[in-house]
């Protein structure tokens, strides 16, 4: 293994020092572009997700997956489901779909190994949360209806109506429920809880979204629960017309998503393909039915207690609870027995058991989002480098203010205040459009899906990809001081995803698409709310007349636009603990606010 890492160094190294060859040559070209299409599937080969080091048996990350190469090569790419199976042979027998979703089976041998096992009573994963707490937690002071929770359900729109077939999620108007209440709307009135912000309510919840903040790399974790209502028998005449108990539409995450079913059974749609590659929060919206049926899905499956689900964001996806029983009772194994899909439970395995006896009732699992966004990405990365850039005297040589703030504007804008056009500000804007601009990843009728890769996709994928700070957290030094082999090699890697990506900027950095792309976000759902962020950014960075864009100097920009591509070159390992400063100094604020939330509530 030793060899084999040192060959492949030694690729990354060489082919590091070709890209830098290739940055030298030229600056922005048209038809460059080209080049980075055709070395995007090496990103893939190189950018593998990085787990470094290898988790321990007794990792959460092990005990959520248990076969973590399956897991390296889903991430980011395509969803996983890791599923309890006591017999895994059994599973695979019959007919199963041929578009089945890549499954890993296991006897849960490694939930055992879990050192979090120790902390909680009971089973670690099972006993984060029971149904029977939901009063309890639905009585914690300052709970208020559409904020912290929700009672809501799926309404499809009627033939008569104008949006025909249309989903949308229903809610109640009202902002405050007492408990009684809210158990009402869910026995009798078909409505499923959503409870938001878990990591701030219930301690277990907590310390297993600090395990996998951790263990993943990810900028936070923020938790949702959701409990749904089962369907019965009795029900035949509501579940005739096809409707059963859900609570959303379809729809995507802008982050990716860890679900751990703990009780009940819930029957799942995910798609195999993304809507919008490694969607951003300011790029999710509602899909159309049109969007969610052009989309290519996995067969229906069922998540049953103890199965864990991974989506990548910007993957389509919606769970329901439905009768298994009319499955369960289809006879002979074929894709109905599939679609209830939990695995007979054998009564001398205590842990079979433990399951057995979660397997009816209402559905209720927990969903880990980890937070990335523009803020933990290969993009952020190159914002950290801007802001080093413009504190530098590499930018210096130009007027740091690109238009002054008393130029008139030709349009009304939604606020009073002007400020100066700064340089700064211009080139986080090319930059962030340049990461959203669609391109073939986001078209499926364009993109194909060979063994896990994307292909077809261009540059500007590599911008959206994330940049885990577990290593950054252990190895805060010097670029030469890094002795450690497998983080030299993660390093590499990183290193060469960040080159790419900024000769994909350099190349694709476009003034009119980044004047539409202004005008777009100008547009937030209120005044109060930016949708549209990056590293850093405040109302101050608002480009407020886009305008003005239309003035800027061409001279200057290329001027600025070359030096710049040479200082973020050189300068790869500032970025990197810019970003591993900012990470980290976020990630404390949340903690230091997530344990006064824990203690106001009694957690």
């Amino acid at each position: 293994s030793g060899l084999l890492l040192i060959l492949s160094t030694i690729c990354l190294i060489s082919t590091l020092l070709l890209i830098h060859a290739a940055v030298d040559e030229s600056a922005a070209q048209d038809g460059q572009n080209e080049c980075i299409e055709d070395t995007h599937d090496d990103v893939n080969n190189f950018y593998a997700w990085p787990i470094n080091p290898p988790p321990a048996k007794d990792s959460l990350m092990n005990a959520l997956f248990p076969d973590l190469t399956r897991l390296q090569s889903a991430w980011e790419v395509h969803p996983l489901l890791s599923r309890v199976s006591f017999s895994p042979q059994q599973q695979l027998e019959g007919a199963l779909p041929l578009d089945q979703i890549p499954t890993i089976l296991h006897n849960r041998s490694s939930v055992s190994n879990y050192s979090g096992a120790n902390e909680n009573k009971g089973d670690p994963l099972l006993s984060l949360f029971d149904v029977d707490d939901t009063p309890a937690l639905l009585s914690q002071p300052m709970m208020d209806h559409g904020s912290d929770y929700k009672l809501v359900k799926k309404v499809i729109m009627p033939p008569e109506h104008a949006e025909a077939g249309e989903e949308y999620s229903g809610t109640l108007p009202k902002s405050h429920f007492n408990v009684d209440e809210v158990l009402h709307a869910f026995h009798y009135g078909a409505f499923s809880v959503v409870i938001n912000r878990m990591q701030k309510r219930w301690k277990p919840i907590a310390k297993m979204a600090r395990a996998m903040e951790e263990e993943f790399g990810a900028m936070g974790v923020g938790v949702n629960l959701y409990l749904t209502p089962e369907v019965s028998m009795e029900e035949e005449d509501y579940v005739k017309h096809g409707e059963v108990r859900q609570a959303f539409e379809a729809h995507w995450d802008w982050m990716d998503v860890i679900v751990v079913q703990l009780s009940g059974r819930k029957r799942w749609s995910v798609a195999s393909e993304p809507s919008i590659y490694l969607s951003g929060k300011d790029q999710k919206r509602k899909p159309s039915r049109k969007d969610v049926e052009a989309l290519r899905h996995y067969s229906e499956f069922t998540l049953c207690p103890g199965d864990v689900l991974y989506i990548p964001r910007g993957h389509i996806h919606n769970a329901s609870t439905v009768v298994f029983e009319k499955f369960n009772n289809a006879g002979k194994k074929s894709e109905l027995t599939y679609l209830a899909g939990c695995p007979s439970y054998p009564k001398d395995v205590a842990s079979a058991e433990l399951l057995s006896n979660r397997l009816d009732g209402p559905s209720l699992h927990v969903t880990f989002g980890l937070l990335q966004a523009s803020q933990g990405t290969i993009e952020s990365l190159l914002h950290h480098a801007l802001d080093a850039y413009f504190a530098s005297s590499d930018s210096s040589k130009h007027n740091a203010v690109a238009i002054p703030a008393e130029t008139s504007c030709p349009r009304p804008v939604r606020k009073a205040i002007n400020y100066d056009l700064k340089w700064k500000s211009v080139f986080h804007h090319l930059l962030a459009e340049v990461a959203r601009r669609k391109h073939r990843c986001d078209s499926p009728s364009k993109r194909g899906i060979v063994m896990g890769k994307h292909e077809g996709c261009d540059g500007t994928a590599v911008l959206r990809q994330s940049v885990p700070l577990m290593p950054l957290t252990k190895y805060n030094m010097e670029e030469d001081t890094i002795d450690d082999e497998n983080t030299q090699h993660q390093y590499l890697n990183l290193k060469l995803s960040y080159l790419l990506a900024l000769d994909t900027f350099a190349s694709s950095a476009s003034v009119p698409n980044t004047l539409e792309f202004v005008v777009q976000i100008l547009e937030p759902p209120s005044d109060d709310e930016l949708t549209f962020h990056y590293p850093g950014y405040s109302e101050e960075d608002v480009i407020l007349c886009p305008d003005l864009l239309k003035s800027l100097s061409d001279d200057i920009f290329i001027q600025l636009l070359q030096s710049f591509r040479q200082f973020a070159k050189d300068n790869f390992h500032e970025a990197l603990k810019g970003l591993n400063h900012w990470g980290e100094e976020r990630r404390m604020k949340n903690r230091q606010q997530q344990r006064l939330d824990l203690d106001m509530v009694g957690q």
